[in-house]
């Protein structure tokens, strides 16, 4: 059962310690907010990605948020703050025909399917206030999304107290009072100067980015409590129980495993031990939902400060401790300094007692935190930095992990590269080793088949005997790996000693050195619009110094917070920008979806770009077995059952797809047509038809033993029977499995070429002779390059002078038209519409045909018309006259006038 709260706004603000998401949107109308920290709030929200500005560069504060725009930015601030998953394109797919009729915009369906699905909003609000996507939204309407939405982690007050503290709060629509009434306790929305509320009245841009700055602190960072602790107790020496008076009353019982609870000192991000704990310490609890997810040390006994690293103890010999860095992976040995603090399962020891407590507990793993400090000794005639240990934290555990990336996987040992190191480490499985993949138990041939996919993450667990009894692999990286202090600083001055920065005229300075070796740091500069490595300390420092622009940098560190990377800018835009990560995935695809690709092996979603250019290699799609490369092509194949469909792709670190090769490798389909000089076959499947590449001889097979050859597959005799085709490794059809034998009998003929128009029917080449028309209800109709299915429409194609057409016909024994394949060539008029699907023409004749609008027109040749007036329709009724050309598939080629 989810707890209650009576919160309030300060409690929320006490959590916005913790770190926050960078700072760098710097709208150029910012100071047209009147409100304190108005820069503050809607940098930091557009910075995450939960709210964007216009085109010029200003944020419009003053403007209305429409419902659309208002369920796309809570649907943001859940997906990226990590407490919902993306809506799956299957799922959201059932509801976009409903969205269609009301005319809600393709940007916004998925959004608005994901509120619909999971109870956000309802079919009655989307037909009255979401249909055409330009209603303003009210602040009462607004306000039940948002409680909605986080009414999912936190529990409404059917008695609505807060909110009926409002002066106005007669006036808030009864079933929106309990959302609200949430809202107000956990300080998302608050009074005006008279304390209303305001319910009816437009929401504005500004009002929705100090909502979306609250709600993503409370999703993120959880909501504080306080509390005094008055018990603990520890089990196992890693399981401990924290019993605290709450100070509104009542006592609450923290359950925290060591090395997952984290422990802030004060309002700082360093952490404290769990074993440092005492009785007495004043605390406030850290909440995300109903969980306990951190606690923060207000006032208390212990002076234990911050971790300088985590990890596993090696050996302890002459006074100091051989240490395996818990992030790193590396070992590293200090000394242990005179008068140090040692402190052993929450009890402070000797160094006699450690040797001793070590020797006893040599079966299991010595987990410790430690503080070094760093002091200036001379030897053997030079002055030298030496780092000893000052404070040492141990508990005993039978078990540690381990994070990295997978670099060779299988079925009885993983090799990982560890996060925030170069490193790389080789664990064995024991014989009862549990696999996962994500939450899902799974088998190590089922993990290796991922890993053999692409790029991986992976945590081991590893016990006593140091092999591994737990496996969790990914495509996503785990949390505990590395942490990012999320501000944007300015750099002061940058060398191979130290890095110093500023933010809101404080100094910070990020010494290099022992305890954080350069080595260990990676850094980054922003350059021709991508993040590069910059390679060393040396080309980062130059690269800071050669600009006379401000340079901002930001600071990765791991869970020691040592700093693993830096990245460098001028522009403070590039940390909300595409990644440079790179992720690469191959496999056979399930499906592509409102431009979501997914794999038949993997749960994560990528999305196509929105244009690709086969002519650039950052943006490269390529299909094996066709001569058309583009995306509504690739959909098609990869939604056919018909089809199996095996990609290749790279995808940047939002799983934003830059680079498709994909090929065939299996496909079953009735034979329409077989070129043994052009290499070329055509089968139908469900989906319409396709042309294919053949090799030169493809290999013959019969699953009726019947004997066939080449040249009877290029009759008309095998026309419509099922055919199976095999491909090489290019994709390319190599082989034909007969499912039947021959059509014997059909009596089908076969004519082709550019038809005109005859009475009832068409002539083909000119020719006198004429073909009549079966009824539209017996004849098989088949049209490339255009929408329609209608033999009128194919009728007007042929008979009207500024239409092209080609056909290929087959006849009946009466030479009558049974079959019709009809690709349209040229079409010219009157350019009256478009969209990313189609182009519309208006002929001289009168006549309007739509025609098939590929993902990239190779030649767009019409003074003042561009291609991205085309698929955003900033085309329409503009008075072009056009000339449009189609490929032999039915796909446009150009577009000229």
């Amino acid at each position: 059962m989810k707890r209650k709260f009576a919160l309030i706004l300060s409690a929320v603000m006490a959590a916005s310690s913790l770190p926050l998401t960078a700072y760098a949107a710097n709208f150029k109308d910012i100071n047209d907010v009147p409100w304190a920290g108005a820069e503050t709030v809607i940098n930091s929200v557009a910075d995450k990605g939960l709210l964007s500005g216009y085109e010029d560069g200003t944020f419009r504060a003053k403007n209305n948020v429409t419902y659309c725009e208002a369920m796309q930015m809570v649907y943001n601030v859940l997906v990226k703050t990590g407490v919902a998953k993306s809506m799956d394109a299957v799922e959201a797919y059932a509801y976009m025909g409903t969205l269609d009729t009301y005319q809600v915009p393709k940007w916004a369906q998925m959004a608005v399917a994901y509120g619909l699905k999971n109870g956000i909003i309802d079919m009655q609000l989307v037909a009255t206030k979401f249909a055409g996507g330009n209603t303003a939204a009210t602040r009462e309407d607004v306000a039940l999304l948002f409680g909605n939405a986080l009414g999912m982690y936190y529990d409404k007050e059917k008695d609505a107290a807060e909110a009926k503290k409002f002066a106005d709060y007669w006036s808030i629509s009864g079933e929106r009072l309990v959302q609200i009434d949430l809202l107000k306790r956990l300080g998302v929305v608050s009074g005006d100067n008279y304390n209303n509320f305001n319910p009816k009245k437009n929401i504005n841009r500004a009002e929705m980015a100090v909502m979306l700055n609250k709600t993503n602190g409370i999703l993120t960072e959880g909501v504080e409590e306080s509390g005094t602790i008055t018990n603990i107790t520890v089990n196992e020496n890693k399981y401990y129980n924290f019993t605290v008076k709450m100070t509104q009353g009542g006592t609450e019982n923290v359950m925290a495993t060591l090395g997952q609870m984290p422990v802030y000192s004060g309002n700082t991000t360093q952490t404290v031990a769990l074993s440092s704990l005492n009785k007495g310490d004043q605390v406030s609890l850290i909440r995300s939902g109903n969980s306990v997810i951190a606690m923060r040390v207000t006032k208390g006994s212990t002076a234990q400060s911050k971790y300088d690293m985590t990890g596993y103890v090696d050996s302890y010999k002459n006074d100091s401790l051989s240490f395996e860095n818990e992030n790193t992976g590396e070992t590293v040995k200090y000394p242990i300094k005179s008068g140090a603090k040692i402190v052993v399962g929450g009890q402070t020891v000797t160094r006699t007692q450690l040797k001793t407590l070590l020797d006893d507990h040599y079966k299991e793993h010595a987990y410790a935190g430690i503080k070094t400090t760093i002091e200036r000794e001379k030897k053997n005639g030079n002055y030298e930095d030496v780092t000893y240990i000052e404070e040492l934290y141990i508990t005993f555990t039978n078990e540690y992990t381990r994070v990295g990336e997978v670099k060779s996987f299988s079925t009885n040992s993983v090799n990982m590269k560890f996060i925030g190191s170069s490193s790389e480490g080789t664990y064995y499985f024991a014989a009862n080793c549990e696999f996962y993949i994500g939450d899902t138990k799974s088998t190590a041939a089922a993990l290796k088949k991922l890993a053999d996919s692409g790029t991986v993450y992976v945590k081991v667990t590893v016990n006593a005997d140091e092999k591994v009894s737990k496996v969790i692999m990914s495509e996503d990286t785990f949390d505990e790996g590395k942490k990012d202090t999320s501000r944007t600083y300015k750099v002061k001055s940058l060398n191979d000693k130290k890095l110093v920065v500023e933010e809101n005229k404080e100094t910070t300075t990020f010494t290099f050195g022992s305890t954080n070796p350069l080595d260990n740091i990676t850094f980054y500069g922003y350059k021709n619009k991508d993040w590069e490595n910059l390679g060393n300390v040396d080309k980062a420092e130059a690269f800071a110094d050669d600009t006379d622009d401000t340079m901002y940098c930001k600071v990765v560190m791991n869970k020691s917070n040592k700093v693993t990377e830096i990245y460098l800018s001028t522009d403070k835009q590039a940390w909300n920008k595409t990644s440079d990560e790179k992720r690469e995935r191959k496999g056979t695809v399930a499906s592509i979806q409102n431009d979501v690709l997914k794999f038949k092996t993997s749960s994560v979603s990528y999305t196509m770009l929105d244009k690709y250019n086969t002519k650039d290699s950052d943006n490269t799609i390529k299909i094996g077995s066709t001569e058309t490369q583009s995306k509504k092509l690739l959909t098609r194949l990869a939604n056919d059952s018909a089809f199996e469909l095996y990609a290749e792709i790279v995808a940047d670190g939002n799983n934003k797809v830059t680079e498709v090769d994909a090929r065939l490798t299996a496909a079953t389909g009735k034979l329409v047509e077989y070129d043994q000089d052009k290499k070329r076959i055509k089968i139908e499947t469900s989906g319409g038809e396709y042309e294919l590449i053949t090799t030169s001889k493809p290999k013959l097979t019969d699953e009726d033993d019947k004997k066939f050859t080449l040249d009877d597959i290029a009759t008309s005799k095998y026309v419509g029977e099922e055919i199976k085709l095999g491909f090489n490794s290019s994709g390319v059809v190599n082989q034909f499995t007969l499912v039947n034998g021959p059509n014997v009998g059909s009596g089908l003929t076969k004519v082709s070429g550019i038809a005109t128009s005859a009475a009832n029917g068409l002539q083909v080449d000119g020719k006198s002779k004429a073909y009549s028309f079966l009824s539209e209800r017996k004849m098989t109709l088949r049209v490339y390059g255009s929408p329609t299915e209608s033999l009128d429409t194919v009728k007007k194609m042929i008979a009207d002078p500024n239409v092209k057409v080609y056909v290929e016909a087959g006849l009946d024994d009466q030479e009558r038209v049974e079959t019709l394949n009809v690709y349209i060539r040229e079409a010219a008029g009157e350019l009256t519409s478009c969209d990313s699907d189609y182009i519309r023409i208006r002929t001289a004749s009168g006549n309007k045909f739509s025609l098939d609008l590929p993902g990239k027109v190779k030649t767009c040749n019409v003074k003042g018309l561009k291609q991205e007036d085309l698929e955003d329709g900033n085309a329409d009724n503009k008075g072009y006259t056009v000339k449009v050309v189609l490929t032999d598939a039915g796909v446009i080629s150009s577009i000229t006038g």
